[in-house]
């Protein structure tokens, strides 16, 4: 029921509706007006560029966290900010300067236009710490739908410059980013061509911090239900098709210079990875994707992929990526080589999706199969054929090795059947092998239906199964069949056969592992061999052997019982015949061994016997171990080790070896007897054990060591005792003493973690060292006391003070013996605080003094060099007692030098001499009369000055060095002299000029400069006296046999024993005035001659002319007309053009002239007879031989010309064979030579019976008369001269010279 209210009297008139509508109306007007007014304001205001600064002010003045320090501008032609800041919780942000542009003309046509936005040095600093925690996303989310946009936006220019953002420990830097973008309902979202330039990327890695212990918490079992519920789901889920809210549309996005750097604490790289260029190219057409290209180059590899994907239906897809991988390294160490990597994918993702992979490299393999996408648990069918593969994971270990691997795998993620098939290698333990395997399986659980193994001349064949659901379960069996374990244990090539059974569990339980079958026979040797037996260990009981028994023909080994804490353990021996067993083992062995007790600390019975035993030079022909050891409740018991002739090699003789050990912890005693050789030890020691202090103490007595160096003997009873909780040793003082040496430590010491140990050498006669080096070189006594300590907190120390007096050495060398007496040593060594101290004064007798003061600082770091080094008037002719009579060497060495520096980079200031230089040796072809060398050391580089003085002519040496890096020191040294006169006994005198100089560092030694030889007279008769011939029947044992040819083309050492490279470049320049005389050979020599060495290549280049020469062959005299010797490289193989004549006095017809010519190379050359005018060469030779033609005197008359001339071609040969016979007659140059031409010719000898008497006796070759004639000097130009033969004549002859 309502009730209706009257209008009151007062009230207007008119109608009630009007009234609600004006109120409405403005209700209207007002809400709008509130709602508008501030719009327009505001949008009135950002029109203006005064508006836009006033709001960015108010709001730099209303936020804290936000500052602008300069405005210019406005957004219609653009805003320039400067000096913007914004701050947030773990987030600063600076930015140098802003521009933004905006067009509000293009707000008619409902489009944003941004001409321009631009952030000039931006940089952002985020601390992860600070940053507020994140909300959860919501996993739900709608699937994506057409997006229709109201307006449009166009981005003309976007850019970025110099961008900075540091997140924590790693700063990401961007040089240039540069692009515009466009987003409309036509053509949806376009990205113009976008540049990204100079990315860098430095992480730092900091060293873990290591966290205080927490309380362990037991491991969470895995869920495997969970893990199945998450993989049973399709991959795609019930996706039908992929909308995306707009085209997309990327002409190229590219990308230079981006860089990746792990650098650690230190600033160190740890790893580097660089980008030079990425491009890429997509498109969105008709809901397809398409990836135009893709392509990536880096250090790592290089990447190239295209592809195109359809978005509805059934999404069909065809994809492919092809990459290369540059090898991978690590700490400079290649761990992965370089790779080959090819990626197809095509079919559809909603039905069957086909892959193809295929790799080159590590491994060289295909992968072809197909997975279906959208049906729960991703069925796939895989097939992976392996054709080679091979990788070290181990440096210390052969790589693995993989060949014709083929592997199907079938079913899906939760259920899969795989088949396998291959060979197998490598990693030092894997036998070539040949593997077939046949597996079901699940995630947590693997069934072997079969596994076969082809290797080692056998096979095995595997079954069981093993999963991982609850801890770790297995069951396995084998049947193995003649397999060669040779390859495990090479020296015992074991053929086995037969069966293995292995079972057990490991768990949060406990764990078991359980052999119940080993069955196992086969052949070593040509012996039967087998194992049989069980076994169980798990974590109650350490191991139970039921029955265990091992059989090598009539030799057995038995082992029963059980090893815990109540053990009862027996292992049986006998072994009669151990031969073939192990290597080259031999002997026999026999015994019982018993363990009961704890095994932690178990009673023991024990007695073992062998003979005989032979293993790898380890002899013992007789040994016994027996005793017994009881652990209940103190230790005791009674042990004796005996064992006698162990020999092991040539040095270690021990005739007999005898050990006992009796008694318990309180009071036992151990004596030890032995003989033989090198050492033999003889003592006995008494102790006593205190288990609660856990500390011994006892004394070592009868000591007696047999020596090399003789016997070394205590002089008294050792007292040593053991702080097992301190883990410190003291022993009392004592000395050890032998016929040549005393070393005492003359107070008790403690060794432990630290110590202080003072020693004493009280004598050391250096005949002991002579027995050491079987020599008889030194003489005199040392004496030596220190001390040396170590610490827990600071370096060691270490004292020693060495005194010498009256020390001689001398050393046979050759037929002579070199001495040195030495007065007085000493040295003092010192070691405090990580420095070094060491001092030196050597004393030689009446030849020099040297004296030392070097320090050493730093010795754990830096070792910093110091101190000095002194030479006092060393005397070189303690050099002389090695030479022969009339040989001398004369001068002393003087020096001051200091170090500096370290060890690294040593440092040398100073002085060393060697003065007033003398030198007279048969070796040398000049005496230096006086003579000086100079060092100058000036830090890291020192300069040589030096000058030798001969009778008529000097040397120069300079040279210089220097190491200021230690590992690329150089050297030079110069030689330098002008007509320096050089004499060689019975070989040549010259004066030669040279200025040569030497170069060297680490890597190369160089040789180069002149010798110019302006004069020199070189006279060889014979090769010396000691020269002998090499045999034609002789042969290099052990030696490759050198052909001609390759003696001719060998190479010349190329670098130095130290690994320098040697090169040469030497001019030698033969003046006018070089004379020889050597073999006949009479000549002047002038010309040019380059020795050239590079990679052991030793090349000579140059000519040499032989001028005014003349040569004694064929019997005659020949003048050499023209010589020419030319060098192209190798020395050995000059080219010669040679041309000798006949002496024109000695032919019948001086018109004609007869020679021979040598041309070609020195090994063949071609040689020829000539004549001019030009004759047969029958006459030529006549000519040459006989200085006449043949027709001259008929055919008898030229063959005996011919014959002479072969007869004085033969005795020229034989000429100081015949002046060595005239010597021991009293005859004085006794020569047999010819005479006379042709039919006349005579076979002479001739020689002087005194310095004025001559005799000569001649026999005509074919008329056979004797001649003999006799001329006596009266004065240095007349002489008398008799002849007697078929006439007797008397002349009076005198000598004139032209």
């Amino acid at each position: 029921m309502t009730e209706q209210i009257q209008p009151s009297e007062t009230s207007p008139k008119s109608p009630e509706k009007p009234n609600k509508k004006h109120w409405v109306r403005k209700a209207v007007c007002i809400g709008s007006a509130v709602i508008l007014v501030p719009v327009l304001g505001v949008a009135g205001a950002l029109s203006f560029d005064a508006g836009q600064k006033s709001l960015i002010q108010l709001a730099d003045k209303m936020l804290d966290s936000f500052s602008v320090e300069q405005i210019e501008g406005g957004l219609q032609n653009g805003l320039v900010l400067k000096n913007v800041r914004y701050q947030t919780a773990g987030i600063e942000t600076h930015i140098a300067q802003a521009r933004l542009q905006l067009d509000f003309g293009c707000l008619l046509s409902r489009e944003v236009c941004l001409r321009d936005f631009t952030l000039n040095k931006p940089t952002i600093a985020i601390n992860t710490a600070l940053l507020p925690p994140s909300t959860p996303d919501n996993p739900k989310s709608s699937p994506m739908k057409r997006i229709s946009l109201p307006i449009s936006i166009n981005a003309e220019n976007l850019v970025v410059q110099d961008l900075s953002v540091n997140v924590d420990q790693t700063n990401i830097t961007l040089g240039s980013f540069k692009s515009a973008v466009s987003l409309n309902n036509e053509k949806g979202l376009t990205i113009a061509p976008t540049e990204i330039n100079d990315i860098s990327v430095i992480a730092k890695k900091l060293p873990e911090v290591k966290s205080e212990l927490k309380a362990k918490q037991p491991n969470k079992p895995v869920d495997w239900a969970a893990i199945e519920q998450s993989l049973t789901p399709a991959f795609l889920g019930n996706v039908s098709e992929i909308i995306l809210p707009f085209d997309l549309h990327i002409p190229e996005i590219s990308g230079k210079n981006w860089q990746y750097q792990a650098v650690n604490e230190k600033g160190e790289t740890l790893q580097s990875v660089e980008i030079p260029s990425l491009i890429a190219q997509a498109d969105t057409f008709d809901n397809q994707l398409q990836l135009q290209k893709l392509s990536v180059e880096s250090s790592l590899g290089n990447l190239y992929s295209q592809g195109k994907l359809q978005l509805d239906g059934d999404m069909p897809l065809d994809l492919t990526l092809k990459s290369h991988l540059e090898p991978l390294k690590s700490a400079g160490k290649e761990i992965l080589p370089e790779s080959d990597v090819d990626l197809t994918l095509s079919g559809t993702l909603k039905k069957s999706t086909a892959l193809s992979l295929k790799t080159k490299g590590v491994l060289d393999a295909e992968l072809n199969g197909d997975v279906q996408l959208a049906q729960d648990k991703m069925p796939l069918n895989l097939t992976l054929n392996v054709a080679k593969g091979q990788y070290t994971f181990v440096n210390t270990m052969t790589p693995l090795k993989i060949n014709d691997v083929t592997l199907k795998l079938t079913g899906d993620l939760l259920n899969y059947h795989a088949e396998l098939k291959g060979d197998v290698a490598g990693m030092n333990y894997i036998p070539a092998s040949q593997v077939e395997l046949n597996a079901d399986g699940k995630l947590y659980e693997v069934t072997v239906n079969k596994l076969g193994i082809a290797s080692l001349d056998g096979k095995s064949e595997f079954v069981g199964n093993a999963n991982w659901k609850n801890g770790a379960n297995w069951d396995i069996q084998a049947d193995l069949e003649k397999m060669n374990i040779g390859f495990f244990v090479p020296v015992m090539p074991a053929t086995l056969s037969g069966k293995l059974h292995s079972r057990g569990f490991a768990d949060s339980q406990g764990w078991q592992v359980e052999v119940p079958v080993a069955d196992l026979n086969g052949m070593l040797s040509a012996k039967p061999i087998s194992l049989k037996g069980s076994a169980t260990l798990n974590q109650k009981v350490l191991l139970t052997v039921p029955d265990l028994q091992i059989r090598y023909g009539e030799n057995y080994l038995k082992a029963s019982g059980v090893l815990d804490d109540h053990s009862d353990f027996v292992l049986d021996i006998d072994a009669p015949n151990l031969r073939g067993l192990w290597s080259d083992l031999k002997g026999r062995v026999k015994g019982r061994v018993s363990i009961s007790g704890q095994i932690t600390t178990p009673n023991l019975d024990i007695d073992l016997t062998s003979s005989n035993l032979h293993l790898q030079g380890f002899q013992l022909a007789k040994a016994s171990i027996k005793g017994h050891i009881n652990n209940t409740p103190l230790s005791s018991g009674k042990l004796n080790i005996k064992s006698e002739q162990l020999h092991y090699g040539e040095n270690i003789k021990l005739h007999l070896l005898d050990l006992d050990l009796s008694g318990d912890e309180q009071n036992h005693k151990l004596i030890l007897k032995s003989q033989g050789e090198p050492v033999a030890a003889n003592l006995q020691i008494n102790g006593h054990f205190d288990r609660t202090l856990e500390q011994w103490k006892g004394t070592i007595s009868q000591v007696k060591f047999e020596t090399p160096i003789g016997d070394v003997k205590s002089n008294q009873a050792i007292a040593v005792s053991y702080d097992n909780k301190q883990t410190e040793a003291n022993i009392a003082s004592h000395c050890w003493q032998n016929t040549d040496v005393e070393l005492c430590f003359p107070q008790a010491f403690n060794a432990g973690k630290q110590g202080n140990i003072p020693f004493q050498f009280k004598r050391v006669n250096l005949d002991l060292v002579n027995k050491l080096i079987e020599q008889d070189s030194l003489k005199g006594n040392l004496q030596m006391q220190g001390n040396v300590a170590w610490f827990t907190d600071k370096p060691f120390q270490f004292t020693a003070n060495v005194d010498g007096n009256h020390l001689a050495f001398s050393q046979k060398l050759d037929y002579r013996t070199f001495k040195l007496y030495i007065p007085k040593l000493t040295l003092n060594a010192d070691i405090q605080n990580n420095n070094l101290v060491l001092k030196t004064d050597i004393n030689v007798h009446n030849q020099g003094r040297i004296v030392g003061d070097i320090r050493l600082n730093d010795l754990a770091k830096n070792r910093q060099l110091g101190g000095s080094l002194a030479i006092e008037r060393l005397s070189l002719s303690i050099a002389n007692q090695l030479l022969t009579q009339g040989e001398s060497v004369n001068g002393e060495v003087v020096s001051k030098l200091r170090f500096g520096g370290n060890l690294e980079k040593p440092l040398l200031n100073g002085d060393f001499n060697i003065r007033n230089i003398r030198t007279k040796l048969k070796s040398m072809p000049v005496n230096i009369t006086d003579g000086d060398i100079a060092l100058r050391f000036n830090g890291n580089r020192s300069t040589l000055q030096g000058k030798i003085k001969t009778v008529d002519s000097h040397l120069n040496l300079t040279g210089r060095a220097n190491w200021a890096n230690i590992e690329h020191w150089t050297t030079e040294l110069n030689a330098q002299a002008n007509n320096f006169n050089v004499d060689i006994p019975s070989m040549a005198k010259l004066r030669f000029s040279p200025n040569i100089t030497i170069k060297a560092n680490p890597k190369e030694l160089n040789l180069s400069g002149t010798v110019d030889i302006p004069w020199a007279r070189i006279k060889i008769d014979s090769l010396p006296d000691t020269a002998e011939p090499v045999s034609e029947d002789e042969i290099i044992l052990n030696g490759p046999h050198k052909s001609k040819e390759e003696l001719i083309k060998r190479e010349f050492a190329a670098k130095t024993k130290s690994g320098m490279e040697i090169r040469s470049d030497l001019r030698i320049n033969i003046g006018k005035d070089v004379s020889l005389d050597a073999y006949g050979l009479k000549t002047n020599l002038d010309g040019l001659l380059s020795v050239k060495q590079d990679k052991g290549n030793l090349g000579l280049f140059g000519q040499i002319n032989l001028t005014k020469g003349r040569y004694a062959s064929f019997g005659q005299d020949l003048l050499i007309r023209k010589g020419l010797i030319s060098f192209s490289g190798q020395a050995t193989q000059p080219t010669l053009n040679i041309e000798a004549i006949r002496n024109p006095e000695t032919m019948e017809d001086s018109k004609i002239t007869a020679g021979v010519r040598v041309i070609g190379i020195a090994d063949s050359p071609e040689v020829t007879i000539f004549s001019e005018p030009s004759k047969p060469q029958d006459q030529a030779l006549s000519y040459l031989l006989t200085g006449r033609s043949l027709e001259s005197s008929g055919e008898v008359g030229s063959t005996g010309s011919v014959g002479a001339a072969l007869i004085g071609l033969g005795i020229s040969k034989s000429g100081k064979l015949v002046g060595s016979i005239g010597e021991v007659f009293g005859i004085q140059d006794l020569n047999l030579g010819t005479s006379g031409v042709g039919d006349k010719s005579k076979v002479t000898v001739s020689g002087n019976i005194t310095n004025r008497l001559q005799i000569k006796y001649g026999v005509g070759l074919f008329d056979g008369l004797a001649e003999v004639t006799l001329r006596y000097r009266l004065m240095p130009q007349l002489y008398f001269q008799s002849v007697s033969s078929t006439n007797q004549v008397f002349d009076l002859l005198y000598k004139f010279e032209f």
